[in-house]
């Protein structure tokens, strides 16, 4: 096999940058006001395109709406593509694709329009098949008059009668859906039309599995009838091989045409039938995503921790805990000893390939976390080697080769490795840079670089082994300066490995960190509050990427244009970034301060976007899952939920000779050095970093998002 072997199967769907997810639009706030849900609206559109291709292509649409009512704050236009259409990119509107169904919003500075004015949107699409125009625009809701060149114009409801609105119907996409056992995934639910009232959606489990079940029950009004919102089927663990299914009727009271809508999910099983090993790679074929149709593997040590809190607490929490000891987590090597043995290993790394054998599993994740002088941003690094001492040589010869070594034997041919590479450590050179000294002794060194480029080398030539440097998270790299400059640090250290870019595989992202995947009622860093931007607010702070998954789809954006591979993937870390509980907004905030209406809007309730150490009021992110959205190869639990950042004071553990991390101190600063106190966020009488925090692990459990 040559060095850089890519992927030659990887299929990853990029979305276009100007398409905003629809998942993030499901629970969209209002933008600047609310929409004039109060005021008579009629309208006209005209839509023109022009296509090109011959049984498939592009198009380009304009679209006029002229609004023939009373002047609107705020508005929402929303229309069905009648053929195979995609919506690549639009303009002058936030534009969103759910199958067949596409909204557009306003942005801040056209969200008014006057009585008789006119809006000019547009977008480029494909189309196969054919191309036929849509006719089913509405504004706020309310059907238009529709004029498309070279055909007649459709009649509008008159704004004096009331129209006949039609049935009511009930919308899911899709119909079907996998689920991973211990996991959730979801489908998207809307209205057809606008109600008269609120409608309430209800789901029941009708026929099969039992085990999987909907814990989300949506509700629409006249004002979001047509914004997705999430289904959530939840598939408990339990001791069968069995990918059980199961059939769902959604249905409301309201709904008529019809009044049910049936769809299925089906589980995708973690346990192994004999002892046969679950799906898994042939030796020698590398695959697009190696978490697809694989079992992870679950660290007997973090199930044992797991089991020691579950003996402390209530029969509820217990169980929920208990449900998780089947979760796949990241095996870390952070030290020679935890891969060759020695003092305090309890477990080297070829146990550990050996058990995931033994349990069937189809993958496991490693963290190489063991660079000269890491963490260099840390007061406290622990790092045992140090490039002064012969480092380099060391990590090389001594931690490097012996992972590649095990990792090519026969008897692990099957097994699939993720590899995520040396956590934060060009993160580190960026933010620390000349700030810091270990970090600007570090980057002049080059003892980082040179670390990651061995690793890759001796890694990626592995068929089995699958290559994830990391690259920061939207809290430390979301600045645009910090995105940009991380981006050509990764890629410039790539460059420089035997196989050049072809050596990567992937990166991760938010590794050990808590950035939320979405912060549902934060979604555009302009939006404008009594005319100033969030992103000017104290949390904010100018960072443009408001969660983790539109950085992380942003980072591979930014490396693909770099000369990347389009092929390339993404792995999150979702571990600690659900923020669930009672504390988790509901709503979107009303104030008219911006500090407030960000504080008050967020999930991630953090005193700081730098705050990282044992974060209060965090909860578990979403469970382990292979390819949850375009561009992302799996969401994954690196950092073991339950593990302590660092010792957290009020007084460090007895016998230690460690030294207090200001990060970690409950009653500390971020940021000592400045006029104004920064609360650090962290829990107090933390153990030391990589210990079990049965306090946190409890209150991850309580907060988990979505809930256990």
């Amino acid at each position: 096999m040559p060095f850089g072997h890519h992927r030659f199967v990887r299929r990853i769907l990029t979305a276009a940058a100007a398409v905003v997810p629809a998942a993030a639009a499901a629970a969209a706030g209002p933008v600047l006001g609310t929409t004039s849900a109060d005021a008579a609206v009629t309208c006209q559109v005209t839509y023109a395109s022009t296509q090109w291709g011959t049984g498939s292509g592009g198009f380009t649409a304009g679209i006029t709406v002229r609004n023939t009512g009373e002047t609107l704050s705020g508005w929402k236009l929303t229309f069905t593509f009648p053929g195979s259409q995609k919506l690549t990119q639009g303009w002058s509107a936030r534009w969103t694709q759910l199958a067949d169904h596409v909204m557009a919003e306003n942005e801040p500075w056209n969200g008014t329009v006057a009585s008789g004015g006119s809006l000019q949107l547009g977008f480029n699409g494909t189309w196969t098949g054919s191309n036929p125009p849509p006719t089913d625009f509405a504004f706020n809701g309310v059907p238009c008059q529709v004029t498309v060149p070279g055909t007649s114009p459709s009649p509008s409801a008159s704004p004096s009668a009331s129209p006949s609105p039609g049935p009511l119907r009930i919308v899911i996409e899709p119909r079907t859906v996998t689920v991973p056992e211990g996991g959730t995934a979801s489908v998207q639910v809307w209205l057809n039309r606008r109600p008269e009232g609120t409608v309430r959606v209800g789901t029941a489990n009708v026929s099969g599995d039992k085990d999987l079940t909907v814990v989300t029950s949506p509700s629409f009004t006249p004002d979001n009838w047509n914004v997705p919102q999430s289904l959530t089927v939840a598939a408990a663990e339990d001791d069968d091989a069995v990918n059980g299914s199961a059939t769902f009727d959604t249905r409301s009271s309201q709904a008529t045409a019809p009044s049910a809508v049936l769809w299925t999910a089906t589980e995708q099983d973690n346990d192994t039938a004999g002892p046969s090993p679950s799906p898994s790679p042939s030796g020698d074929v590398p695959v697009d995503n190696p978490f697809i149709g694989a079992k992870g593997y679950v660290d007997p040590d973090w199930a044992a921790d797991v089991e020691s809190s579950a003996a402390k607490v209530d029969d509820a929490t217990a169980q929920k805990m208990r449900g998780l000891k089947k979760t796949p987590t990241a095996v870390w090597l952070d030290r020679i000893a935890d891969v060759s043995g020695g003092a305090g290993a309890a477990r080297t790394l070829k146990d550990h390939l050996d058990s995931a054998v033994e349990q069937g599993a189809g993958y496991i994740t490693l963290v190489l976390h063991d660079l000269p002088d890491r963490d260099c941003r840390s007061l406290v690094s622990t790092a045992e080697l140090h490039e002064q001492e012969n480092g380099l040589n060391r990590y090389k010869a001594e931690f490097v080769d012996p992972v590649a070594a095990l990792l090519a034997r026969p008897e692990y041919r099957n097994l699939r490795v993720a590899a995520v590479v040396e956590p934060r450590a060009l993160t580190d050179l960026i933010v620390g840079g000349v700030d810091t000294y270990p970090c600007n002794q570090a980057a002049q060194s080059g003892v980082y670089v040179m670390g990651i480029r061995y690793a890759l080398d001796k890694l990626s030539p592995l068929p089995n082994v699958y290559t994830y440097l990391d690259a920061g998270s939207a809290g430390w790299a979301g600045w645009e300066t910090n995105l940009t400059a991380l981006a050509t640090s990764i890629t410039e250290t790539v460059r420089g490995t035997t196989a050049g870019l072809n050596s990567l595989d992937g990166i991760a992202t938010n590794v050990a960190d808590y950035v939320p995947l979405e912060e549902p009622f934060l979604t555009d860093p302009e939006q404008t509050v009594a005319g100033q931007p969030i992103k000017q607010s104290r949390f904010v702070d100018w960072n443009p990427y408001l969660n983790e998954r539109d950085y992380a789809v942003a980072m591979r954006s930014a490396l693909i244009a770099k000369g990347f591979s389009s092929l390339l993937g993404v792995v999150v870390d979702t571990s600690r970034d659900g923020w669930g509980g009672p504390a988790r907004p509901t709503a979107v905030s009303t104030s008219l301060d911006v500090n407030t209406y960000v504080d008050q809007s967020r999930v991630d309730r953090r005193p700081s976007r730098s705050a990282m150490c044992n974060q209060k009021g965090a909860g578990l992110g979403a469970r382990p899952v292979a390819a949850p959205v375009p561009g992302v190869d799996a969401y994954l639990w690196i950092k073991r939920p339950g593990e302590s950042d660092g010792a957290g004071g009020p007084i460090l553990p007895e016998g230690s000779d460690r030294l207090l991390d200001r990060m970690c101190d409950p009653n500390g600063s971020l940021t000592p050095w400045s006029n104004g106190f920064r609360p650090t966020g962290a829990l107090p009488d933390a153990p030391l970093a990589g210990d079990w925090h049965h306090a946190q692990f409890v209150m991850l459990v309580n907060n988990a998002y979505p809930a256990l």
